[in-house]
């Protein structure tokens, strides 16, 4: 089953896996190809109770619309998105090569309090608070 199938299935556990698909990706043909049935993935999906506690599982399908309309109306670089996802781990996307963390600040030489990143793709700058709280995540903000 790709991905579409995946989102329109009306399957929560193919839905939630698409959507963790289309965070992850990086592909922007796959992206390209996906982006013009975003209307067909609201309709399907949105009378489908996605569940979560703490964080309501709709946060994945809405982020993987907002990642599928920004490549449909080619707003540009892919890190423009960071700022609208808590669950992007700067120390991954730094292996992926898609960030350079150029320091990381930390509290009482102990906690990780924020990053100095810069997008590998077109140099934009972000400082990435680490917080916890049930579950690590980050707030990725343009500088």
């Amino acid at each position: 089953m790709n991905i579409l199938e995946k989102l329109k299935s009306k399957d929560v556990t193919q839905i939630l896996s698409a959507c963790s698909e289309v965070a992850k990706c990086r592909d922007l043909d796959e992206l390209k190809m996906l982006s013009p049935h975003v209307n067909e993935i609201k309709k399907a999906t949105k009378s489908i109770s996605l569940g979560g506690a703490l964080c309501p599982n709709s946060y994945h399908l809405d982020f993987a619309i907002k990642k599928l309309e920004h490549v449909k109306k080619d707003l540009g670089c892919l890190c423009a998105l960071y700022p609208e996802n808590m669950f992007y781990n700067p120390v991954t996307e730094q292996q992926m090569a898609l960030i350079a963390i150029d320091e990381v600040v930390k509290i009482d030489n102990k906690w990780i309090d924020y990053y100095l990143c810069r997008c590998a793709a077109c140099n934009s700058e972000f400082k990435v608070e680490e917080r916890d709280g049930h579950y690590t995540w980050w707030s990725w903000k343009r500088i």
